[in-house]
């Protein structure tokens, strides 16, 4: 035998390749950012989700070049069944998903199932130990899954509140009259409205997501973490309320048309004080250490444990697949078979006294990115005072989530009502067509005002009532998936009656009014 000839050592097999196993994970991984893009596209509050993925694999990287030995995982018979469960769980969510794109309760059922098969094939890799080292990168990439929607409005309107307090607060220390009429500043040249964009929801998310990024590559405690997402929120808070005040304070100065000029400007430096303000808090936190040494990426750290067989992962690449075709055939054959429904129009009292048109601002255009809209206000002979809004979104994948996105209950304070009553589901049927319009009451200024709003959709009344804003039960929509409805167009009214004797008046005033101007 000569010396340049391979002695084998026994026992020894060269590792199986992980390849496959990052591919169909990548696979996984593009379908979950597939359903959050349309979200992070049409919601300027989630803009930041499309750089979560990007940092959720830088983390995930700079978590493997200090990763533990690789540990045996003795309970790989339980982890398989876990993946399997997991996997059959994605067929309905992804079907439903299709249907109800804002249902943001699918969306944390997609991204939690998405990081639970991750964290299963870690395990698979290195046992417990690399569980816990990798959590905290794989779960990272659910800061960009949009928050539920009672959660998010509710922390809206604090904010917007809170906000609009502070300024009015601000502005007398600083000499200027001002008054707090829902989320509206009345100072002297005019009326300044907090609105949702000026809310600093959007800033405080952002912080968020910087925070938890910074107390992970930097390898804080707990202790330190919590500290460094306080100090970032507050900052962030302080940032926009300052924001606000500058604006009011140029509107005092300058008058209202100010605002449109610094605007956006102004919203950048806050996401920038914001940012910096986090930079010096890491500054403050991080303390000075030695470089923790990095181990070696030598593949034999992957022995102690074998990925999934190779005929498991095909399987699991092909039922991605089958679950991606089925749910496009199911909705197409269905949309095959169903009718088309032609939207309602309006007749627009141009006749009446004092009829006139509203413009909408361009940060309400574009929040709404509406493809149709009208907006006026009116008096009628018996001494009342009218407003009505119009909206309509074309079918297509953004419209369900862009139509729900806001109703009166959350724009109206904006514009400085004061909500003091939700009347319920007032259903009507004009002219042929059923109308599940809800009733509210704001008090504006001294006057009341009665608001009537409908969400309605585009679908074959046979499939249960056109409503989208009032009838979004599961068993809606499950009845919705059953029937193959997905991307259809809406279409929503808004009618405000003031100056009449008290709510039954002003339905009975609306159906009337409505009797006239709605055309099937």
């Amino acid at each position: 035998m000569s010396a340049s000839e391979e002695v084998p050592v026994a026992g020894r097999a060269e590792p199986a390749p992980w390849w496959p196993v990052f591919a169909v994970l990548g696979i996984l991984w593009l379908l979950a950012v597939r359903q959050f893009r349309v979200e992070w596209t049409i919601n300027p509050q989630y803009t930041y989700g499309w750089t979560v993925p990007c940092l959720a694999a830088y983390l995930f990287m700079e978590r493997w070049k200090r990763r533990p030995p690789a540990q045996g995982s003795r309970s790989r018979k339980v982890m398989a069944f876990a993946v399997i469960v997991l996997a059959l769980l994605l067929a309905p969510v992804r079907l439903i998903q299709e249907s109800a794109p804002d249902w943001r309760l699918l969306g944390w059922a997609m991204g939690g199932v998405c990081v639970a098969l991750t964290l299963a094939v870690v395990y698979f890799a290195g046992g417990k130990g690399w569980l816990r080292h990798f959590a905290f990168a794989v779960a990272f990439f659910l800061v960009a899954v949009p928050w539920p929607v009672p959660l998010e409005q509710s922390l809206v309107q604090w904010l917007m509140s809170s906000v609009t307090a502070i300024c009015v607060e601000a502005l007398s220390w600083a000499g200027i009259p001002a008054k707090q009429i829902g989320n509206v500043i009345q100072i002297s040249t005019g009326k300044v409205g907090v609105e949702e964009a000026c809310s600093g929801v959007r800033s405080l998310q952002t912080t968020l997501m910087i925070a938890l990024f910074m107390g992970e590559l930097l390898r804080f405690g707990i202790v330190r973490r919590i500290v460094l997402l306080a100090g970032g929120l507050g900052v962030a808070f302080v940032c926009n309320a300052s924001r606000a005040y500058f604006l009011v304070w140029v509107s005092a100065k300058h008058g209202t048309d100010a605002v449109a000029k610094w605007h956006d400007n102004v919203g950048m430096a806050v996401l920038l004080g914001s940012l910096v303000g986090v930079g010096i808090l890491c500054a403050i936190l991080n303390p000075k250490r030695a470089e923790t040494e990095e181990t070696s990426l030598d593949p034999g750290l992957l022995r102690a444990a074998a990925p999934p067989a190779r005929g498991i992962l095909i399987a699991l690449a092909a039922w991605l697949v089958i679950i991606e075709a089925g749910t496009e055939m199911w909705y197409r054959a269905a949309e095959s078979r169903s009718p088309q429904v032609p939207a309602w129009t309006v007749k627009w009292p141009v006749a009446e006294k004092g009829f006139r048109d509203v413009e909408f601002s361009d940060i309400t255009r574009t929040i709404l990115k509406y493809t149709d809209a009208r907006s006026a206000v009116w008096a009628d002979g018996q001494g009342a005072r009218w407003a009505m809004i119009l909206l309509r979104w074309a079918p297509g994948r953004t419209s369900v989530q862009l139509a729900r996105s806001h109703g009166p209950e959350l724009c109206l304070p904006a514009a400085g009502a004061v909500m003091t009553g939700d009347l319920g589901l007032r259903p009507m049927r004009i002219n042929g067509v059923n109308l599940p319009f809800r009733a509210y009451t704001f008090r504006a200024r001294e006057q009341m005002l009665y608001v009537f709003y409908c969400l309605w959709e585009q679908r074959p009344p046979k499939n249960g009532s056109q409503s989208t804003a009032e009838d979004l039960t599961v068993t809606r929509r499950i009845e919705d998936v059953r029937n193959g409805i997905r991307n259809a167009g809406q279409q929503a009214i808004e009618v405000a009656v003031s100056d009449v004797a008290g709510p039954e008046q002003a339905e009975a005033a609306v159906r009337r009014f409505l009797e006239k101007t709605i055309q099937p």
